[in-house]
């Protein structure tokens, strides 16, 4: 049995674990010292801790340290809003609360939390939910495990923190890179910062994560502008980037060496189900790709049987031993067990292709009814990306609600959409955004964008 990336393995004790922020190298068992040391600060009983992160040394030093010593953990971005961090605390009575390394004590009662419980993480970014999910020790190693194999990681790979850690992404990286034995180079600079760009070349980073956001605007700024000689893969996850932008990165990285690579995930699978591999992505843009090692990716129709046949639409499940134990939206609920069972409903909606290559068309969510019949405003999004529209759709029941972040004509636009779905132009509406409203975690906040245009 391979050694739990917290437990720091001792072939890779003399490796660099982590670059901090000014520059110097920490290695593995330097930083498994810091964690020892640390849990000693931490109770003997079972306790939940909240930990304002950060992607510092000390962020990454609590989370370890928890991990090591099975205190159940959330992660919060430290930016969170002080009103929403209270409603959390109300809501799940934490017994200890750290930042940077700082912890404040706020009881000593024994909490019922269920043996198998290691982190917890929110689905919604920055905006405080108490929608929680939960994870177990055995998820997040063998999502590290998955993800270190298809992206054939060795101790030699170093990447840069371009996500918050409290992300289900940003936080996969650190995971399994240190499952591997290689570094984390620590950044909370922006990607166009000269800065971000000096340690990418300076401390000899290999790989670098983003969401399509960030892809679309290093496409936008031209990716070859900046000195990328050292990166063997980049890396792209959290939504559904436009083919365009895959095949510019595509392009850009063949002509480099390097490897573009799509993946599909949720932090209800820790954070990783899907990956294209890069000698595919010509054929296969667009796709979400094959399932990861160990996972198992299928069809299920509106009956609840399994699609056999290729091109049939149906709702994704996922199968695999990174799959939640569920969620939770009390105190009380960290006492489940597992809920899932290995099995997921991703809630999205697609199909395989002849290769068995999956393919996302939407959410089962993301519908309004037009009097009565469904429309999908992730299939209104993709049809108009085709006509080169920079657009996002939205709305409520009878009225769809399309927002330009380019100018474009609205009359032309609406009889396109009026044509095209067999909509009254009466029920169309379009707005012109100056900026799409983002989370944390650089997806569309579709709930603050309706609040933003008054619906």
């Amino acid at each position: 049995m391979q050694t739990r990336y917290w437990n720091f393995s001792a072939e890779h004790s003399k490796n660099i674990a982590i670059v901090d922020d000014q520059g110097s190298e920490i290695s593995f068992a330097m930083l498994a010292e810091e964690v020892n040391e640390f849990i000693n600060k931490l109770p003997d009983y079972k306790a939940l801790i909240f930990s304002k992160v950060s992607n510092s040394k000390a962020s990454i030093v609590t989370y370890l340290a928890c991990l090591k010593a099975e205190h159940p953990l959330l992660l919060l971005d430290s930016n969170l809003s002080e009103d929403l961090f209270d409603n959390l605390v109300a809501c799940y009575r934490p017994n200890l609360i750290c930042s940077e390394g700082e912890i404040e004590q706020c009881h000593n009662d024994k909490l019922k939390l269920n043996p198998k419980l290691a982190l917890l993480l929110s689905t919604s970014g920055s905006t405080g939910s108490p929608k929680l999910v939960r994870l177990s020790a055995d998820n997040v190693q063998a999502n590290a495990e998955s993800i270190a194999q298809y992206l054939r990681l060795t101790c030699d790979d170093r990447a840069i923190t371009t996500l918050p850690m409290n992300y289900s992404y940003g936080l996969s990286v650190i995971n399994s890179h240190f499952h591997k034995g290689a570094a984390i180079v620590l950044s909370e600079h922006g990607i166009i910062s000269r800065e971000l760009w000096a340690k990418i070349n300076d401390f000899k980073v290999t790989s670098m994560a983003g969401v399509p956001f960030l892809y679309q605007m290093l496409r936008k700024l031209k990716y070859k502008r900046f000195n990328t000689q050292g990166i063997r893969y980049i890396t792209q996850a959290g939504g559904k980037l436009d083919v365009e932008t895959i095949n510019y990165f595509m392009d850009e990285c063949t002509n480099q060496g390097q490897e573009f690579v799509v993946m599909y995930g949720q932090t209800e699978a820790t954070a990783r189900m899907s990956y294209v591999p890069f000698d595919r992505l010509a054929s296969k843009a667009g796709s979400i790709g094959i399932a990861i090692p160990n996972g198992k990716l299928t069809i299920v129709d509106t009956n609840g049987e399994l699609v056999k046949d290729a091109l049939v639409e149906g709702e994704i499940h996922y199968e695999g031993p990174n799959v939640m134990l569920g969620y939770a939206e009390s105190l009380s609920d960290l006492a489940l067990d597992d809920e899932c069972q290995g099995m997921l409903k991703t809630g999205d909606l697609g199909y395989f292709d002849d290769d068995h290559f999956f393919y996302i068309t939407g959410r089962l969510k993301r519908f309004i009814k037009m009097y009565g019949l469904r429309l999908s405003l992730d299939s209104i999004e993709t049809w108009l990306e085709a006509k080169q529209y920079n657009v996002v759709a939205t709305g409520v029941d009878d009225l769809l609600v399309v927002c330009l972040i380019d100018e474009a004509d609205e009359a032309v636009l609406k009889e396109l959409l009026a044509d095209e779905y067999k909509i009254n132009i009466n029920n169309i509406e379009v707005e012109m955004l100056l900026e799409i409203p983002r989370t944390a975690n650089g997806k569309i906040d579709y709930k603050l964008l309706l609040k933003s245009i008054g619906k």
